[in-house]
């Protein structure tokens, strides 16, 4: 057993998973050197730096967005499609975030970030895979007008964090702040260099991967991809 292996300590309530703690950072420990992630333990990835181009990316999305035939996890919702409970009974506060990124309201956005912290089901849930996407893509593509949006990002951020210190489970809290640095799966970095070659069959293929990604999360964070990208949006709720 090597000093790495006996400085691991389970994350309390989350034995049974592929996550540990090192240092008090958790780390994945699980034996498949594919998944490409910072925090893989045996094998770090990291995204080489790439200056995206906005426009670009919303293209390449919208080409996605109009070629995608099955809506995972909270694409459905994008869908008007019904989701699965306790999702179905949430879509007022999943509006409220769609909302209040089309009106540019950052103080409103905020608000109905904190209110789908830890919303669903499983390690990571579909709330937080959500705000990742859209964090992530704050990170690589500011695509707002207004230079408070990017002033305010850093304070954001750490609000975010604290919420989710009790909002969430500590995986998925880790996990979202990977979010909001702009690094993660190296399959959802494939999908932005996709987004900006713009080329239809790469586009393809990099989003198959992302949507093979958990239960629903890769469909949770490309959702919140399309939101932040505005090429999208939920039908209209009914009064």
């Amino acid at each position: 057993m090597s000093a790495v292996d006996c400085a691991l300590q389970a994350v309390p309530g989350f034995e049974t998973t592929d996550y540990a703690l090192l240092d008090g950072r958790i780390v994945w420990t699980g034996s498949n050197a594919r998944t490409d992630h910072p925090r893989n333990l045996a094998h770090p990835w990291q995204a080489a730096p790439v200056a995206y181009d906005a426009q670009a990316l919303r293209n390449g999305a919208a080409q996605a967005w109009a070629g995608m035939e099955v809506h995972v996890g909270l694409l459905g919702w994008l869908a008007g499609q019904r989701l699965v409970f306790p999702l179905e009974l949430a879509r007022p506060r999943l509006h409220a975030v769609a909302q209040a990124l089309r009106a540019q309201d950052l103080l409103a956005f905020e608000a109905a970030a904190l209110r789908v912290l830890g919303l669903g089901h499983g390690l990571t849930p579909s709330g937080d895979d959500l705000l990742g996407g859209i964090f992530f893509t704050f990170a690589h593509a500011p695509i707002r007008s207004d230079t408070a949006w990017h002033s305010a990002m850093p304070a954001m951020h750490a609000r975010i964090r604290s919420a989710a210190q009790s909002a969430t489970n500590p995986i998925s809290a880790a996990l979202l702040d990977d979010l909001m640095r702009g690094s993660s799966y190296r399959v959802l970095h494939d999908v932005f260099d996709a987004f900006q070659a713009g080329e239809p069959r790469p586009i393809t293929d990099a989003v198959d991967r992302l949507l093979r990604l958990g239960a629903s999360s890769g469909g949770d964070m490309l959702a919140g991809v399309f939101l932040a990208l505005q090429i999208c949006e939920p039908p209209a709720e009914p009064l």
